[in-house]
C-alpha cells in the first residue's frame, strides 16, 4: 500500500512539473520580456513559467498579485489580477446570488483576454470550491475557462 501511495505522489508531481516548468529571466526571449515591460513597467517580485509553448509571468504592482501569458513572438494573450469583492460589478454579484446561494465568495480576479474583460470568481461551501468565470454583465461562460 505504501508503495502504491508514493506512486501516486510521483506521478502527481510529475504531471505538475510538466505542465508549469520555472524559466529564468535571461531565458525568456526578448519580444516576450519587451511585452511585460511595455504593459507592466512597474512590475515587482517577478517569476516566468512556461504554460505550454507561451510563457507566463507572475508579478506584483502596488502589492497586488498579476499574471499575463504571452506567446513567444510577445502577444498578450491574456492577463488577470486579484480584485476585492466590492469591485465586482453589480450584475455579476447578482448572478452569483442567483445561482450559487450559499456559496462564500473566496477569490475574485479580472480577467483580460481579446480586450474583453470578465470576472473569475472561486467559491466555496463547505469545503468544496466551484471555480466560474462571468462575463461583465453577469453572464457565466465556459470560454475563456477559468486559468488557475
Amino acid at each position: 500500500m505504501k508503495k502504491i501511495l508514493i506512486g501516486f505522489a510521483f506521478v502527481g508531481a510529475s504531471v505538475i512539473a510538466a505542465q508549469a516548468q520555472d524559466v529564468a529571466t535571461k531565458d525568456v526571449p526578448q519580444a516576450v520580456a519587451a511585452a511585460l515591460t511595455q504593459q507592466h513597467a512597474n512590475a515587482t517580485d517577478l517569476e516566468w513559467e512556461m504554460d505550454g509553448a507561451n510563457y507566463e509571468a507572475e508579478f506584483d504592482v502596488d502589492r497586488i498579485d498579476h499574471n499575463v501569458l504571452i506567446d513567444p513572438s510577445g502577444k498578450i494573450l491574456m492577463s488577470k489580477h486579484d480584485v476585492m469583492e466590492k469591485d465586482l460589478p453589480q450584475s455579476v454579484k447578482a448572478a452569483i446570488d442567483q445561482s450559487y446561494k450559499g456559496m462564500r465568495l473566496d477569490d475574485v480576479e479580472q480577467l483580460e483576454k481579446d480586450g474583453t474583460t470578465y470576472y473569475q470568481v472561486e467559491l466555496d461551501q463547505k469545503g468544496q470550491d466551484k471555480k466560474v468565470v462571468f462575463t461583465a454583465d453577469g453572464k457565466e461562460v465556459t470560454d475563456p475557462a477559468y486559468w488557475d
